[in-house]
């Protein structure tokens, strides 16, 4: 009898510990979102072309023409969804009519506690509106992350986008003039990014405001109101702060570099900024299949467990709408799904338990502290025993470099007062101890040393910044709990299990049931998620997701394995540019190409800036420019010279009309990084000019010219990452 009260007793200690995590909020205190600060824009960084608002939502099948979302983007290209919805679900329950119980551990059997359910998410129908239609209860974009002078939300490429006077924080504004990078100050890793915040404010449905109900109600910041941070907010001024008090970051990314130009990245990071624990949680995508276009019904999906991975198909391999071939194969995939830091289980058997990515560093440990299964942690980090060393216990995959201080004084840099400009210091190095902005001396941006730059810690602060490789920047830092539900959604046009069916949604989607495929194509919507989890109050979890595409035969789709090789093998390419903290490799720096236009010929020029200033930080910040590559054509997309094929014969290379390279014994086909079994061309020595006469030309007639600046890759990484050309859009 004692033995059992005993273990009664440490059972009920580990759930208050459990329900013990919360802590304030440290992030920007934003006001509520609002339609009249909604934007819309395009990733167009690479082949995949995809329509996105600032609310979260991702694109749309009506009323914005056929090029919303396709790939490839160009003229062969299809639609491949009519849209995708964010869905974060989350379970509450209430006492007393409206006082939350955050540990349902403490709930017993003839307690009088009720729960609620809510789907916050943001989609172009099936959400929930206020009794008079009027208002969407979803989420909204609040001023403060882009100029509300312009017609695009923020993207790394379009500056007049960027808020004019910097981007919130808790205690203000920081990096005016400067792009807010993932990984710091001005930092730029993708060759598009984008960036939007939202929030649930407005959400009123579980309020008095909503007069359909009589309670039980729920007020996530009690005493907070909508309209206390922007008084100028056009719905529901003086209602309650409603939903469930969450904020939601969303970032893409798009590389061109082959390896990755068929997939685009979105990374969330959710904060809850209520008063109160949210004890069950879950994060999933609804996606409106529409693969090879208009035709309904024509579609079959599946998933793979193992890849963490969704993925659908058009049954017949008949485009609807776009040109010659076949349309594909898209994948949705998780990279880094949502992790329990507080569950005292390894969920992703990485050989670490509840690892986290908002803790910091406190106090030193030895090389093998806080690692709970040395097998499983060699293997997953692809490391040896002898590679472990004394690390800060918040680095719990001890990657963070810390820097040598080689005189003792500090700092790591000076500022040269001849060439007006920051230099490290002799025989030092900086590592990853480069303080909260993220920026180092070999950044072009780099203004000298600021917080925690040199104080070999590694430094993290919410909503301010991180230093590479640690917490909030280091991905693999989150105890995974992949995927754990896919569903098709069958009966969508009768809003059965859709946004505006909160419980019944929640419970589709937490049920650990995986749906085999449908093999009798129709319309239908996918539904995936992951969890549950629990997300305490001023906690923050990030969740990474791919849309992938690939061309694979429908034998092997269609088959009882439903095999798509080349769809997983992407997959496994962009995991190794989450696993590297998003740092993949980079182009050179654009070139800038002068044309003169004279009877029946074009002078072409371009300046030195690839070839003398590159620099990619996957080698050591290394000048890895190799050549130039001059494309023409007769339209914008440059389809025209789209003519060379990978393995399976779908276009991936464009011809050029001209091509010089360095001499420096790179030259012919690359033998690494293949791309579906081709490598890219180096080049054959010829020699760098910055100079081209093209004589092929008619006069009378229209041309598009596109030079690019090429790298030789890298033939070290795993099987390679094939070199990268300059994006471009016309």
């Amino acid at each position: 009898m004692k033995i059992c009260l005993f273990l009664i007793f440490l059972f009920l200690l580990a759930g208050q510990q459990l329900f013990a995590q919360g802590k304030p909020y440290d992030g920007p205190d934003d006001p509520a979102g609002d339609p009249s600060a909604e934007r819309y824009g395009w990733m167009n960084g690479n082949r995949v072309l995809l329509f996105f608002r600032n609310t979260t939502e991702l694109s749309d099948c009506c009323n914005l023409g056929y090029d919303v979302s396709k790939w490839p983007n160009n003229y062969d290209g299809t639609k491949m969804h009519d849209g995708i919805a964010v869905l974060i679900g989350a379970r509450v329950y209430i006492r007393n009519d409206s006082v939350p119980v955050e540990n349902p551990s403490t709930i017993r059997r003839g307690d009088q506690a009720d729960t609620l359910y809510f789907i916050q998410s943001s989609y172009r129908h099936s959400m929930d509106k206020n009794p008079a239609g009027t208002v969407e209860w979803a989420l909204y974009p609040p001023f403060g992350y882009f100029n509300p002078m312009d017609e695009y939300p923020a993207m790394s490429n379009l500056p007049n986008s960027w808020p004019p006077d910097g981007w919130r924080t808790k205690d203000g504004k920081k990096w005016a003039g400067e792009w807010n990078g993932r990984f710091g100050r001005g930092i730029i890793k993708a060759d598009l990014e984008s960036f939007v915040v939202a929030n649930d404010a407005q959400d009123q449905e579980r309020l008095p405001t909503n007069p359909n109900i009589s309670g039980p109600y729920y007020y996530p910041r009690p005493g907070v109101y909508i309209g206390d941070k922007n008084p100028d907010v056009t719905i529901q001024k003086g209602y309650p702060w409603g939903g469930i008090g969450i904020r939601v970051e969303q970032r893409g990314f798009q590389w061109s570099n082959p390896a990755a130009t068929d997939a685009i990245f979105f990374e969330y990071t959710i904060a809850n900024i209520s008063d109160y624990d949210l004890p069950d949680v879950f994060f999933g995508y609804m996606v409106d299949n529409a693969v090879g276009g208009a035709e309904v019904g024509d579609d079959i999906a599946y998933y793979d467990k193992f890849l963490d991975m969704c993925y659908s198909w058009d049954a017949d391999g008949v485009k609807d709408i776009g040109g010659e071939g076949a349309p594909g194969v898209m994948g949705i995939a998780f990279l880094e799904s949502p992790g329990i830091a507080y569950d005292n289980i390894d969920n992703d058997e990485d050989g670490l338990v509840d690892e986290r990515r908002d803790n910091v560093a406190v106090q030193k440990v030895g090389p093998t502290d806080g690692i709970d299964d040395l097998y499983l942690f060699l293997k997953y980090y692809k490391l040896k025993q002898s590679d472990l060393r004394e690390h800060w216990d918040a680095d719990e995959d001890q990657d963070w470099q810390d820097g040598y201080d080689a005189n003792g004084n500090g700092t790591y840099t000076y500022f040269d007062s001849t060439t007006m400009a920051w230099r490290l210091e002799p025989g030092e190095v900086i590592g990853d101890d480069v303080g909260l902005d993220g920026v180092g001396p070999f950044d072009l941006n780099y203004t000298g040393p600021d917080e925690g730059e040199g104080n070999h810690r590694p430094d993290f602060k919410e909503g301010v910044g991180c230093e590479p490789n640690f917490a909030a920047t280091d991905v693999t830092e989150s105890d995974m709990l992949g995927l754990t539900s896919f569903r098709y959604n069958l009966d969508w046009r009768y809003d059965k299990n859709m946004m505006s069916h909160d419980r019944e949604m929640f419970q589709f989607l937490t049920g650990g049931i995986f749906d085999e495929a449908q093999m009798n194509p129709q319309n239908f919507l996918e539904d995936f998620a992951s969890g549950l989890f629990p997300l305490h109050k001023g906690r923050t979890e990030r969740i990474s997701m791919s849309e992938l595409h690939a061309y694979d035969p429908l034998t092997g789709l269609n088959s009882a394995d439903h095999k798509s090789p080349a769809l997983f093998r992407l997959k496994e390419v962009v995991q190794q540019i989450y696993e590297s903290d998003y740092r993949f490799a980079q182009p050179p720096l654009m070139p800038s190409l002068t044309a003169t236009s004279m009877d029946g010929r074009v002078v072409l020029s371009w300046d030195n800036i690839a070839d003398q200033f590159t620099r990619e930080p996957f080698l050591d910040n290394r000048n890895d420019f190799e050549g130039y590559k001059l494309y023409r054509a007769t339209d914008k997309p440059m389809s025209d010279p789209m003519v060379v094929t990978d393995g399976y014969g779908t276009p991936t290379f464009r011809k050029p009309i001209f091509q010089c390279d360095l001499v420096d014994n790179r030259y012919g086909f690359t033998d690494y990084g293949l791309l579906n079994g081709a490598g890219y061309y180096l080049g054959d020595e010829s020699g760098i000019q910055h100079y081209f006469v093209d004589n092929t030309v008619k006069n009378g007639k229209a041309y598009y010219y596109v030079l690019v600046a090429y790298d030789y890759g890298i033939d070290s990484i795993g099987n390679g990452i094939p070199p990268s050309e300059n994006n471009f859009v016309i």
